[in-house]
Order: structure tokens, then C-alpha cells, then sequence
């Protein structure tokens, strides 16, 4: 098995889903894909007026993420029924159900994870403590002992709150094969008080050689807003220098959202026509935004114009890397929408487009070595 650069984690929505299973991750990306519900979509309602037909027998967990997991070009696939993900009211039911039903109870979680046992050697569970949910002593042994009978990979999370904790069940049980996923949340590197604060877990992790490390960061912040961008202006308060520390902070990969915020998985919210784009030669990212009517034309009319007319572009179309080739799918959505051979007025897709290019550019970095430095 190769071991992975990257990690680019996914939050498995409707976009998320085009992503992952159309994209070419090679040898060097291996993705992580966080299920938070028990069916992807659920039936439709029937219609009033007409008979109700005989209700469809409810496919199993399993049968319905086996295909879309199987689907996923990539040589290993990270696996995780989240017990870090904020229960919030504004969680469609069945999404609060799954956390509540499934991911909360330790020991179905389990089993629906031994559920993908088919696809054993492509799977890496993730395991994550429960102490912070139900009080349970020892729940990473627990689950390792359960879960090791049936994957050969494995994988662990944890952050700095339970760090400490943590590392005492997983220093017992983790393998040379294994992933220790430590999640940085919000911290920033580039801010010395925050620094300050996880000093602790990189000091252990510059002398923990059991299995492989991963870093985890959420650069994008749920704080930034559409409506809030500067149009064409660098976005300040995204640091994205964990790819170009995460080996001097004791890590042997790093992690992140694949180029968007971290999703909250919550429903609703209004149109607001915002788009940004990363810059991989400076690797910054750039904010754009529409009008103050907020309109979805606003995507075609204001947003796509100004990327392409942009500094960041013309730098990366500069560039001896081939960020922008035909092989970029986002890049390729976004002159498609110029060209009006496809439609731009789609809030999601600009999502989509999002981790189209940032994923590209990240394989094209480790293509060129640029990791190797």
C-alpha cells in the first residue's frame, strides 16, 4: 500500500457525491468520506390523489454506500460515521436520527461499519473515543478489538480536547499500518496563542512513530460569508499553510475539506451568489461576489467574469505547472458556463466547481514534486 499526501475530507452531500466518485485520486490522495444518514435520499412522498402503491422494501445501510464507496477512484477510502459532528436543530430529521440512533450507540456504529466488511481491503474505518458523548471508559480498545477482526487498516481520530485521553487507548492498540488523524479544528498556525494551545499534541507527535500521522485542519472558516467577500480580493483569515508544515509538525500527511468550508450538514439557507478560488501559485484563495440583490444570475453575470479576468488565473495560466489544463473539471465548468454551454445559476455547483479545481491543483502539486521539496 502507498501511503497517502493528501486527504481531502467529505461531508456526503449531493455535490460532495459528483466529486467523489468521478475524480482520479491516485496513488498519492486518498479521500474521507464522513456519512451522517442512513439513506442518501429518501423515497418520494406519494402524490395526493392518486393510489399509494406498495411501499419499496428499505434498502440496509450497506447496500445503499457499498456501490457509492466501490465507485471511488482511488486506492484506499476513509470511512466515518461522525462522532464529532455538532448535533443542531436546524439537522433534518433523519440526519439528527442517524447521529442520534447509529452514531451515537458505539456499538451499532460498529456494526454498520463491519456492514462494508465486503469491501474490507479498501475501506480504513475511522474510530473515534466516546467519552465526550456518552461517558463510555475505554471506547477506542472497544472498537479497535472489534473492528481489527475484520479490517486489516485502521484508522483514529482524535483533537485537543481528548488528546491526552486519546493517545493512551490508541498507543496501545495502533498498528504500523494504521492512521492516527489528529483533527486541528479551527486553530490557526499562523496565530502563536493558538499555537500555543496544541503545542502539547505536536510535541508527542514529533516522537510517535507507531503508525502514520495525518493533520487535519479546517481552513476555510463557517465564519467567512458570501455576502462578506471583497470582489477579487485576497480572503485574509483562510491560512493554508498546513501542506507546506505538516511534515515539520510530525506528520506524514495532511487533511483538509478539498477547498470548501466544513459543512454543518444543516438545512436551509438563502441564496447568496459568493465563490471562492484557490490560487495554487501563491496558495491563497480568492473571494468573488455577486450584487447586493443577491441573484443566482449573479453567478453568470458578475462572479465567472471576474474569475477569469483575474490575477489568480492569469498566475496559475502562467504557471510551468498545468494547474488549469483541460484535465481540471472545475476549471472546465467555469468556461462552460462563460461559453452558456451549461447553466451557471446553481448555487450547489459553484461548490462543486470549489473542489473540481482544488483537488486538481493538489494532484498537480504532487505530480510536480512539489511535496518532495
Amino acid at each position: 500500500m502507498s501511503i497517502p499526501t493528501y486527504i481531502p475530507v467529505f461531508r456526503l452531500r449531493q455535490e460532495e457525491k459528483k466529486v467523489l466518485t468521478s475524480f482520479n485520486f491516485g496513488a498519492d490522495i486518498f479521500p474521507y468520506v464522513e456519512i451522517f444518514k442512513e439513506f442518501e435520499r429518501l423515497p418520494p412522498k406519494p402524490k395526493a390523489g392518486k393510489p399509494k402503491k406498495k411501499p419499496r422494501e428499505p434498502k440496509h445501510f450497506n447496500e445503499i454506500y457499498i456501490p457509492t464507496l466501490n465507485s471511488i477512484n482511488s486506492e484506499k477510502v476513509f470511512v466515518d460515521l461522525p462522532v464529532h459532528l455538532q448535533q443542531s436543530r436546524k439537522m433534518k430529521k433523519e440526519v439528527l436520527e442517524f447521529l442520534r440512533g447509529v452514531v451515537g450507540n458505539r456499538k451499532v456504529r460498529t456494526d454498520y461499519l463491519l456492514s462494508l466488511s465486503i469491501l474490507r481491503n479498501k475501506v480504513i474505518p475511522v474510530i473515534s473515543t466516546y467519552s465526550q458523548l456518552t461517558g463510555e471508559p475505554n471506547s477506542i480498545k472497544l472498537q479497535e478489538a472489534d473492528l481489527r477482526v475484520v479490517y486489516p487498516i485502521l484508522a483514529f481520530r482524535t483533537s485537543e480536547k481528548t488528546f491526552t485521553n486519546d493517545m493512551n487507548q490508541i498507543s496501545s492498540v495502533a498498528q504500523a499500518g494504521d492512521f492516527l488523524i489528529v483533527d486541528l479544528e479551527d486553530y490557526n498556525l499562523s496565530d502563536k496563542e493558538d499555537m500555543a494551545t496544541i503545542q502539547f499534541m505536536i510535541d508527542f507527535l514529533m516522537a510517535f512513530d507507531q503508525c502514520h500521522v495525518v493533520l487535519l485542519r479546517n481552513s476555510i472558516l463557517n465564519s467567512i460569508k458570501n455576502f462578506e467577500l471583497g470582489h477579487c480580493e485576497r480572503i485574509n483569515v483562510i491560512d493554508n499553510s498546513l501542506m507546506n508544515r505538516y511534515d515539520k509538525l510530525g506528520a506524514n500527511c495532511f487533511a483538509d475539506y478539498a477547498g470548501i468550508k466544513k459543512d454543518k450538514v444543516e438545512d436551509g439557507g438563502a441564496v447568496s451568489p459568493g465563490f471562492i478560488f484557490y490560487d495554487a501559485v501563491q496558495n491563497n484563495f480568492f473571494g468573488f461576489k455577486g450584487s447586493e440583490k443577491r441573484e443566482l444570475k449573479d453567478f453568470e453575470n458578475i462572479i465567472i467574469p471576474a474569475v477569469l479576468a483575474s490575477d489568480a488565473a492569469a498566475r496559475m495560466q502562467s504557471a510551468e505547472s498545468d494547474y488549469l489544463s483541460v484535465e481540471n473539471k472545475g476549471w472546465k465548468m467555469i468556461e462552460d458556463i462563460w461559453d452558456e454551454e451549461e447553466s451557471g445559476k446553481n448555487q450547489a455547483k459553484f461548490k462543486r466547481i470549489s473542489m473540481e479545481h482544488y483537488l486538481h491543483c493538489i494532484r498537480t502539486k504532487i505530480e510536480d514534486g512539489y511535496f518532495l521539496l
